[in-house]
């Protein structure tokens, strides 16, 4: 137990630095872009980035989630085979989706302020970022975390190098943002698909049941794709079409800002969830009631955190984004809970991953992504810029809570005796 944890927290470690180093590379970009672009330009550049998030929901249907389970399953001749399939999957629901986009271009366009063309360069991303998964999810379940690391911070280091050149070197505003974005996505694209290639993990499609097999898992995980974009992204497009698109870039900013206690928790996340699983294999009530009491100390370290980036937030974004985005100050409070929340998401929907009752969480976020839209157009209603980010906290804690309440019927844990220790007989007295 004790080298598991270990290794545990090594690894975790290697993912902290990754996802850090990932994360400070576009938050470094932030004083260079909010000076030259101004606060709609960079609202156009979160709205590009969040129609690649949506397409992301169909491009590939999900199915890339099933490698990460079937890998333990299958013999590496099989694995290849099955990420044959994903990619075969992937190629032909890309191709429905840029017609589908085509057919309602200029609806699109009038909801997401992102013209045309651009959103079909948001599909190709998209489904671009979806090979890049691929490769990442092997290297995790492979437990390979500095090859993981690697990869991922090399895109982000091209994406903001090309976003950078692009933007200060042309005459280009947030169109070289974008692109920047689009040439890094696709060219570890391929990339990936050269190393997946190289080392014998793919090959081509050769079995009807395997496609069969990922869409059950990826399909019923759509209503749960959908759910967390109601989620993550509802806010933003209210805001662009209830306020402004400046407004949008002030509340991306905040974001950024915020962003950071999320990167951690994944980071975490990415580390704990293999292991957990391996962990609950096999029943053993007294870890199973250290995992638990671990988890509540990881709720009390990111409340703490929450609330101190709460109190940081005026000062360091005014050194960070300048004067014109200083509102993004009285966003954070709540944008940091949001992200407390979704880190004690992620501490107990394992759970529900590991019984394999995926629809009751598709379920769970689906609702809360309903509940989401409704609360964010009352609260911008009522307080505006900072209603969104109010909305945005209550949503997570809403999904946390659900979440948390199915997992402890899909796989019980002793949640309250780890609190309230139950006496026991022993020897004829109670102890």
């Amino acid at each position: 137990m004790l080298r598991a944890g270990r290794g545990l927290l090594g690894a975790t470690g290697i993912y902290v630095i990754g996802n850090i180093l990932n994360a400070a590379i576009p938050f470094f970009l932030l004083p260079v872009l909010t000076r030259v672009l101004s606060p709609e330009e960079y609202g156009t550049v979160a709205m590009f980035t969040l129609v690649i998030g949506i397409m992301g929901a169909f491009t590939g249907l999900s199915v890339h989630g099933a490698i990460s389970v079937r890998y333990f399953q299958l013999n590496e001749r099989a694995i290849a085979r099955y990420v044959g399939t994903c990619l075969a999957i992937l190629a032909v629901s890309t191709v429905f989706i840029l017609a589908t986009a085509a057919l309602t271009r200029p609806w699109l366009e009038a909801f997401t302020h992102v013209p045309g063309d651009w959103l079909m360069i948001a599909v190709l991303v998209s489904a671009a970022q979806f090979v890049v998964n691929i490769r990442l999810s092997l290297w995790q379940v492979k437990r390979q975390p500095i090859a993981y690391g690697l990869f991922q911070v090399s895109q982000s280091v091209l994406n903001a190098s090309l976003s950078l050149l692009l933007v200060l070197g042309t005459t280009m505003a947030w169109q070289g943002r974008a692109l920047g974005q689009a040439l890094a996505a696709g060219g570890f694209m391929l990339i990936g698909l050269l190393l997946l290639w190289r080392n014998g993990e793919v090959s081509s499609p050769t079995s009807k049941d395997d496609a069969r097999d990922a869409l059950r898992f990826g399909v019923p995980l759509i209503p749960h794709a959908l759910g967390g974009l109601m989620i993550v992204t509802v806010d933003r497009f209210m805001i662009s079409n209830m306020l402004d698109v400046d407004r949008t870039g002030i509340y991306m900013v905040a974001l950024q800002f915020g962003m950071v206690l999320g990167l951690i928790a994944d980071s975490f996340n990415r580390a704990y969830a293999p292991w957990l699983m391996g962990a609950l294999v096999n029943e053993d009530p007294v870890r199973d009631h250290k995992i638990v009491r671990g988890t509540y100390l990881y709720f009390a370290i990111a409340s703490v955190a929450a609330l101190a980036m709460a109190g940081m937030a005026p000062f360091v974004l005014t050194i960070l984004a300048g004067e014109q985005f200083q509102q993004a100050a009285d966003v954070v409070p709540y944008i940091a809970f949001g992200y407390a929340f979704c880190g004690m998401y992620y501490m107990v929907t394992n759970y529900i991953f590991f019984s394999g009752k995926t629809a009751y969480l598709a379920m769970n976020t689906f609702i809360t992504g309903l509940f989401n839209v409704l609360a964010t157009y009352f609260l911008i209603k009522m307080n505006g810029l900072v209603g969104a980010a109010q909305a945005f906290m209550l949503s997570q804690a809403f999904l946390f809570l659900g979440t948390w309440w199915i997992a402890c019927r899909v796989r019980p844990m002793p949640w309250r005796a780890a609190i309230f220790p139950v006496p026991h007989r022993r020897a004829g007295r109670i102890v």
